[in-house]
């Protein structure tokens, strides 16, 4: 079922990748105002998509939007995230498996990241970061994660909301990713 969703999603995922604003801390370029809202971006998808996702997958440990909350909270960002929430939906657990897919699987691409922030100037008064911060702990909850997916009897019906839900979440992260948001 991984491969599945790894091939069905693929051309989402290079698409989303290449508008997110991460793609400067790989270059080294990115500002702390940038990183601020690349924070608050984040925070708001992955706290609407992960408490979707423990509606239906108890041992779901949905830690990334704290880690998130962490973040703008050392940041002092407290005003202007935005509270409406109920913007994501999973209506099954197949749909959390796919939502779960696409969340649990930024891991990796953390980790690529976690390593470039030092080499950002623009982020030089930051001491911590919490999303960002390189832990393998984070790989293992990728690979609890995979194991767990890979248990799971899918239905035929059930791959299928799977694979649209994974690329559902992609889009909804594309579409907060795209949207307007001021810090403050």
């Amino acid at each position: 079922m991984t491969e599945k969703l790894k091939e069905e999603t693929r051309e989402l995922h290079e698409q989303i990748e290449d508008k997110n604003l991460a793609r400067q801390i790989m270059d080294h370029s990115i500002s702390l105002e940038t990183y601020k809202l690349l924070l608050l971006q984040n925070y708001i998808a992955y706290r609407e998509t992960e408490t979707e996702i423990q509606k239906f997958l108890p041992h779901y440990k949905g830690k990334k939007h704290i880690q998130l909350k962490q973040d703008l909270e050392e940041l002092e960002i407290s005003e202007g995230i935005p509270v409406k929430k109920d913007i994501f939906k999973c209506n099954s657990r197949a749909e959390a498996f796919g939502a779960a897919y696409v969340v649990e699987g930024s891991a990796l691409g953390g980790m690529v990241l976690a390593k470039n922030l030092s080499k950002c100037k623009g982020l030089d008064r930051i001491n911590q970061y919490f999303f960002f911060n390189g832990n393998k702990d984070n790989l293992q909850d990728w690979k609890s994660f995979k194991e767990e997916l890979e248990k799971y009897p899918f239905t035929e019906a059930e791959e299928k909301e799977a694979v649209e839900k994974a690329k559902d979440t992609f889009r909804f992260f594309e579409k907060v990713f795209d949207s307007e948001f001021k810090i403050s």
